[in-house]
């Protein structure tokens, strides 16, 4: 028997009461011994030894009511972690990947005393690259690993020692370590990362921390305090981190693949893709702006392919007994269109499955989401990110009919075409959200454009209008939107983009009018106009207004 903590590197942890190996040698694949590992068997005398286990940690699956059910908690191999050999002064012996079933094994001295630790971090340099790790937000983000305990390799030829991370559940409260949770969010991670492998096997992902700690709660503030709000991608932390709820009795998520999953979708999008996703609160029957739409849908639908379940669950509440869920096959859809996270979601989800209905006939997997996503075309379109430009970009890549798509999107009231969304005909009951890409000329007539409230504020369909301008060549220009129509305290505001770039925030604080003035250079761009006050604002200080919107020389 040996002893088992859990660490947070550089810390001493709270240990925990587990008991590892002694159950035989196990089987270990030959890339993982060291390239000068001696032959020997048996229990003879031995200058080296041959040291393997198994590393595994505790999976705790969802119930029918979306709360954990820890019953019917299994024990899963901690795959393609990093597991040192340590030595007592606290030097890195050896170092490999586990295995697929959880397995490592080193080749070490013989009668020197050495621990086995299990870094809560995925490292690949071959062809497909990644670096995967669970740290502590409230520590510092240190990185979690799981320690055996300090022990002599004697002089028997083969040995066995097995880690194992429990997840410290008693029945009425986390009283032991929570060894079990990192590991099984990297373990939600590494298959993710693995599905994209298949289709692309020399793909390379930025380093991505995840950070979870038992303090991490739905209160906002010190992020570095557990004050984490939800479960997040925030794309501005050192190029991007996912904060993950760990606060028993309220949100828990490292058992919620989905979440993780989720925003992992994110992940991808900001770092290997593109987002113009402005974040903010969402749900599943919101009537949202297109592009957080969109990025929602995906992250859904993305979570959905890669557990290979379409009921999404997240756990939660007293004893993580209770959550919600979702099926992105057969929930009803109040406000289905292109503005709709649930309407984008089921889409690319059938796009995915293969599970043909009435409206979907297409069986097509992950590769041709993945090819438009990654393609320079997408990344650098003159548009936004929406529904509209990731089916053009499908049409475009040729693998599937467009009748078959026209008909996925028909069944979710899409019907606008081209990466602009043109003709489409779903308002969302909200009448200037049409068309989705007003046009401005230059020296043209002004259009007029509107902000309302009616679907909320901050991120929903009709805060925000979209205006396409383009250029033929390098000009001096004059942009305004001028009052048409609100109260005194209307506030226009606009963002100039061209591609994926912000070139320009003209947001003052005077009433009624915005103005630029500046070059802009020969291309496409778009404007993203708005009234501040339904982006930040709250009550009497929210509403309708229009404006005259118009580009001079």
């Amino acid at each position: 028997m040996q002893f088992i903590r859990l660490t947070a590197m550089g810390l001493i942890a709270v240990s925990m009461a587990a008991c590892g190996g002694g159950s035989g040698p196990s089987e270990i694949t030959p890339s993982l011994l060291a390239p000068n590992s001696g032959s020997g068997s048996g229990s003879g005398s031995a200058t080296s030894v041959q040291l393997s286990g198994k590393i595994t940690f505790d999976r705790v699956p969802h119930a029918q009511t979306s709360g954990l059910d820890y019953a019917n908690t299994s024990k899963q191999p901690a795959r393609g972690i990093i597991v040192e050999a340590i030595d007592a002064s606290g030097n890195i012996l050896m170092s490999v990947m586990s295995a697929s079933d959880g397995s490592y094994g080193f080749t070490l001295d013989a009668q020197t005393d050495v621990l086995i630790r299990a870094k809560a971090q995925l490292l690949s340099d071959e062809a497909a690259k990644w670096n995967f790790k669970v740290t502590d937000n409230t520590q510092d983000n240190q990185l979690y690993a799981l320690e055996g305990s300090l022990v002599s390799t004697g002089t028997n030829a083969r040995q066995s020692r097995d880690l194992h991370a429990s997840h410290g559940w008693t029945g009425q409260s986390y009283e032991e370590t929570r060894a079990a949770a990192p590991f099984a969010i990297l373990d939600t991670v590494y298959t993710a990362a693995q599905t994209f492998v298949e289709i692309d096997p020399d793909i390379s992902f930025p380093a991505l921390e995840l950070r979870w700690s038992v303090n991490n709660r739905t209160t906002r503030g010190n992020k570095s305090e557990g004050h984490i709000g939800t479960s997040a991608y925030f794309p501005d932390e050192n190029s991007g981190a996912i904060y993950l709820l760990g606060a028993e009795n309220r949100d828990t998520d490292e058992y919620d693949p989905h979440v993780i999953i989720h925003e992992w979708g994110h992940y991808f999008e900001h770092q290997m893709s593109r987002t113009d996703s402005i974040g903010g609160l969402h749900s599943f029957n919101d009537r949202l702006d297109a592009r957080v739409a969109f990025s929602e849908g995906w992250s859904n639908a993305l979570s959905a392919m890669i557990t290979g379940d379409p009921v999404y669950r997240d756990s939660s509440g007293s004893g993580q007994k209770v959550g919600f869920a979702f099926n992105l096959e057969t929930s009803s859809i109040s406000n289905p269109g292109w503005f709709s996270e649930a309407s984008i979601g089921s889409v690319l989800y059938d796009i995915f499955d293969s599970t043909s209905d009435r409206s979907d006939n297409i069986s097509a997997g992950l590769k041709p989401l993945y090819t438009v996503m990654r393609s320079e075309a997408y990344i650098d379109a003159p548009v936004f990110a929406t529904i509209f430009a990731l089916t053009d970009g499908l049409r475009r890549e040729g693998t599937l009919h467009n009748n078959d798509i026209n008909t996925l999107l028909e069944s979710q009231s899409i019907s606008g075409e081209g990466p602009n969304g043109n003709g489409e005909s779903n308002s969302g009951a909200i009448r200037s959200a049409l068309p989705v890409y007003k046009e401005v000329s230059y020296n043209g007539p002004s259009i007029q454009l509107c902000s309302v409230d009616d679907a909320g504020v901050h991120n929903k369909l009709g805060n925000r209008e979209f205006i396409f301008l383009k250029l033929e060549t390098d000009q001096n220009v004059t942009i305004s939107a001028m009052k048409a129509s609100g109260d005194e305290e209307r506030d226009p505001d606009f963002n100039i983009w061209q591609g994926n770039q912000l070139i320009n925030k003209s947001a003052s604080s005077v009433k009624g009018q915005e103005i630029f003035k500046g070059q802009l250079q020969t291309g496409n761009y778009v404007i993203e106009a708005y009234d501040f006050f339904n982006i930040n604002g709250t009550g009497s200080k929210r509403g309708d207004s229009c404006y005259n919107f118009s580009v001079t020389g």
